[in-house]
């Protein structure tokens, strides 16, 4: 009779592995296209624009793109141009958004150009709040963004993706802006980390 050998990891890794289980299970798979025409080496210099917010969180795009540039940052692939280097361009070129945050390709090209930069990533706020379910109550941050040719206007890549705190970060006690916070740099930082295995 053949003896069954059950290999149990020590008691210390359970709630590791437990953490692990239940992130896979609540992230949804992001969706992401490539242009394959498209060469990688050309985009060295690149500006990270305003986002456009379809959510009632106000803060919200400006907190998913702060994130998101401190994730390519850190990515060291690009040449990233200080945020307010751009502000300032788009004050002297006279560029306002819109109520939801968007700006024009044509204006943002321009803009993009005077600061000689090759690629431009844009991006849409779809969801920044708290989900009910029962009784519990939990943050989901979901968004896509792209990064364009700023000559041509033609869409490099394009990632999009949501992340959920259920089961993680329970919100206890006002604790609601940290569990924010945590579940928006995760959502950034498996998009890079994505774009980093497909495309950077």
């Amino acid at each position: 009779m053949r003896t069954q050998v059950v290999i149990r990891p020590p008691v210390r890794w359970l709630p590791a592995l437990a953490i692990v289980m239940l992130l896979a299970g609540c992230a949804p798979a992001p969706r992401l296209f490539v242009n394959r025409q498209a060469d990688m080496t050309l985009y060295k210099r690149v500006v990270v624009v305003p986002f456009t917010n379809l959510t009632g969180e106000p803060f919200a795009t400006a907190r998913i793109q702060r994130a998101l540039t401190t994730e390519l940052v850190i990515a060291d692939r690009f040449q990233m141009i200080d945020p307010s280097t751009l502000l300032g361009e788009l004050e002297k070129a006279n560029v306002t958004p819109d109520p939801t945050g968007q700006i024009e390709l044509g204006q943002l090209q321009a803009v993009a150009a005077r600061l000689k930069a090759t690629a431009i990533i844009r991006g849409t706020v779809t969801e920044y709040g708290i989900h009910r379910q029962g009784t519990d109550e939990y943050p989901v941050v979901a968004f896509d963004c792209e990064m364009v040719d700023v000559q041509t206007g033609i869409v490099i890549w394009r990632i999009s993706l949501s992340e959920s705190g259920k089961g993680r970060l329970p919100l206890i006690g006002g604790a609601g802006e940290r569990t924010f916070s945590r579940v928006t740099q995760a959502a950034c930082q498996r998009a890079v980390e994505l774009l980093r295995a497909k495309v950077l």
